[in-house]
């Protein structure tokens, strides 16, 4: 479970049977190719430019469609999701790309010749508009029309605009004379008079306003005909415009998910044998890759036929390997059980564990659905959360199952909390148990409710704990990070160090706490709180714990040094660092203990807006339900979402900083599949 160890392999084939090894690796699937160094295998060149263009082609074609195949979490809970990709088997890559082709061409062929008529039609149909508007104009002049052709010592412009222009168009023709008219729904004829020598002047005036020019000159005789004959073209065209955009539209219901699906896996094998295509030398082809160790005789039995193979095993990478690291990392193959699988989305938003990097999701997987059960404490609510992750999780598939296994698992959390306090929905559940809460936020006093003081002082005592536990284990992750990376100086006397100083300062906050001060610290014999040891001995312990912690913080790195387990350093710069580091721990172990509060101050926060919401029952009894149910939506719908965020919020910051870096590549197989379509080869 966690990050799986990989084999580098290099396979030798012959130049001419290179195209059967390339198929094989794809039937092996799980190989992730590397950037190969070398000269272009023409072979590969060609399946690589046909995959290329194949995929351009269908990209454009999608993106213009303005397909979507993926479907949101709310239509998959409607209506389920896209069924099982469909299983098709090929020989070859060849093959492969022969399928697709096959397939997208006749579509595409019908596309093209749609959108060029439709391009073709939507030209004339705005060449006959413009036409249809000047014959509107001027059958609305009518006998004026000759009239204005005879004139001689004056030059008459007619023109055609959006009526809401018409003042800003006699503004600008102020010099000269203009008379409008409206002729049509927004449209205006705008005519206008000057001088001969004033004509240029006019249209570039008109021009800078984009003016419709209205030629005189080309005026048929009949003008009524003529408009009657354009009316009909116009009207036989935008029937056909119609026709053409609904198949264009019954295309892109019928075929958009399969031209997506082939787009997809035209992606996918252009990528694949790009990694492929600078493999060669002289004679013969070499190939490196990385692939599982458990699978290393089934990839010697499947490649070792045809081809020369070499595997050896990988140096783990953690990132503070020194100058031995500096090749490129490994891709990281991750594997999960059922439970921590839903987490893993969690682990990504810092990135992929690098390859020998420790994969915290087993931890996250545990300490995120504390925290989310503590700051969501609701058995009602937590049910209703966890029944809308477990039909997400039955009708998604890919990405959405996995969000949909989390909010199970986080609606189980919040259930089981909230039933440990004995409340669902707001209200107390004991009567119907007969179960004692284990900590009761409510007190009763008659029929008024409050907020249990000393129950919220428990939980703001027991957050810091929880925060020491969950900041401990990110220390020590740190400090086995360092120790594999061959770093001992720095795991010990850095992160190893660190650790003492946290625990012998929790100690001393918990003898100060239980001595109410310092004047009582070393002399007082009380048990100290939650330990039961005298505060006395308690103190001390803790005193001097703190006092060697820091003493080998501020002189571990020269001590490393001279043992040889460190980097070695002058004195005074060594001091220097642990000087630096002790300020340091000393602010985050203080802000990063307080900042557990947030798991108690949510779950009050809760407590209390339940109550609001459920003081309707205690006014208007069954009149009361719509209010409840609408508060109790907006609750889970704020305040799950809220301490979620919350929950992320102490992984992303307070957990992952102390010992994970998430740099690494994600390991990709040769899998050829899309949401609609699997390709298998045989």
């Amino acid at each position: 479970m966690g990050v799986v160890g990989l084999l580098r392999a290099r396979v030798v084939v012959p130049r001419s049977r290179v195209g059967e090894v390339l198929n094989d690796l794809y039937r092996f699937g799980e190989f992730h190719v590397t950037e190969q160094d070398g000269e272009r295998l023409r072979d590969v060149e060609e399946l690589y430019a046909r995959a290329r263009s194949l995929y351009l082609e269908l990209e454009a074609t999608v993106r213009e469609l303005d397909v979507t195949v993926e479907r949101g979490p709310l239509q998959v809970l409607l209506s389920g999701d896209l069924p099982d990709p469909e299983e098709v088997k090929v020989s070859n890559v060849a093959e492969a790309l022969d399928l697709i082709e096959r397939e997208a061409r006749p579509v595409l062929e019908e596309l093209r010749a749609l959108r060029q008529e439709l391009s073709s039609v939507s030209e004339r149909l705005k060449s006959l508009e413009s036409r249809a508007e000047v014959l509107e104009a001027l059958r609305g002049l009518g006998s004026v029309g000759a009239e204005l052709r005879q004139l001689r010592r004056f030059h008459v412009s007619l023109f055609t605009l959006p009526a809401s222009a018409v003042e800003e168009a006699r503004r600008a023709l102020q010099d000269f004379v203009v008379v409008h008219e409206r002729i049509g729904e927004g449209r205006a004829l705008l005519a206008v008079v000057c001088r001969p020598r004033d004509s240029d002047r006019v249209m570039r005036i008109a021009r800078g306003l984009n003016l419709t020019p209205v030629q005189l000159d080309q005026v048929p005789q009949d003008v009524e005909a003529a408009l009657a004959s354009v009316r009909e073209e116009l009207g036989e065209l935008r029937r056909r415009e119609g026709e053409l955009r609904a198949r264009l539209a019954a295309i892109r219901e019928e075929k958009g998910p399969r031209l997506a699906a082939l787009r997809d896996l035209a992606s996918e094998l252009r990528e694949s044998l790009d990694r492929f295509r600078e493999a060669g030398i002289r004679r013969a082809a070499v190939i490196e890759g990385y692939l599982p160790e458990e699978m290393k005789d089934e990839f010697l039995s499947a490649i070792g036929r045809r081809a020369y193979v070499e595997l050896e095993e990988v140096e783990h990478h953690t990132g503070h390997g020194g100058e031995g690291h500096q090749e490129e990392a490994p891709p990281t193959l991750l594997r999960h059980n059922s439970f921590s699988e839903a987490f893993r989305p969690i682990t990504s938003m810092q990135g992929i564990p690098g390859y020998g990097e420790i994969d915290p999701t087993p931890y996250v997987s545990v300490f995120l659905m504390v925290f989310y059960g503590i700051m969501f404490a609701d058995l009602g609510q937590g049910l209703v959360i966890a029944a809308v992750g477990f039909l997400l999780m039955r009708r998604a598939r890919g990405y959405l199952r996995v969000w949909g296994k989390l909010l199970l698992l986080l609606g189980i959390s919040a259930a089981t909390v909230g039933f440990a306090i004995q409340e669902a929905f707001g209200f107390g559940i004991y009567n119907l148990t007969g179960l004692k809460p284990v900590i009761e936020l409510v007190e009763h006093h008659g029929e008024a409710k409050v907020l249990s003081q000393s129950a919220v002082l428990t939980l703001f005592s027991f957050a810091p704990l929880l925060g020491f536990v969950h900041i401990t284990l990110g220390m020590l992750l740190g400090a086995v990070k360092y120790a594999k990376a061959g770093e001992l100086g720095e795991a010990i006397f850095s992160k190893g160090v660190s650790i003492a100083m946290y625990v012998f300062g929790l100690l001393f906050a918990i003898a100060f706490i239980g001595a109410g001060g310092f004047d009582r610290m070393f002399v007082s014999q009380d048990p100290a709180p939650l330990i039961g040891v005298p505060i006395a001995q308690l103190g001390t312990i803790s005193v001097y714990g703190v006092l060697a912690s820091l003493v080998l913080l501020v002189l571990g790195r020269p001590i490393s040094g001279a043992l040889g387990i460190g980097h070695r350093t002058s004195i005074v710069a060594g001091i220097g660092a642990g000087l630096l580091e002790v300020l340091e721990n000393i602010i985050h172990f203080m802000s990063n203990t307080l900042s557990y509060l947030r798991v108690p101050i949510l779950m009050v926060i809760h407590v209390a807006l339940m109550m609001l919401v459920n003081a309707a029952w205690e006014g208007l009894s069954w009149a009361s339900l719509p209010i409840l149910f609408i508060g109790n939506v907006g609750i889970m719908a704020l305040e799950g979402t809220l301490a979620f965020i919350q929950a992320l919020r102490l992984h992303l910051y307070e957990f992952f900083s102390k010992f994970y870096e998430g740099t690494g590549s994600p390991f990709r197989p040769l899998r050829l599949e899309s949401r609609l379509l699997r390709l298998v080869f045989r």
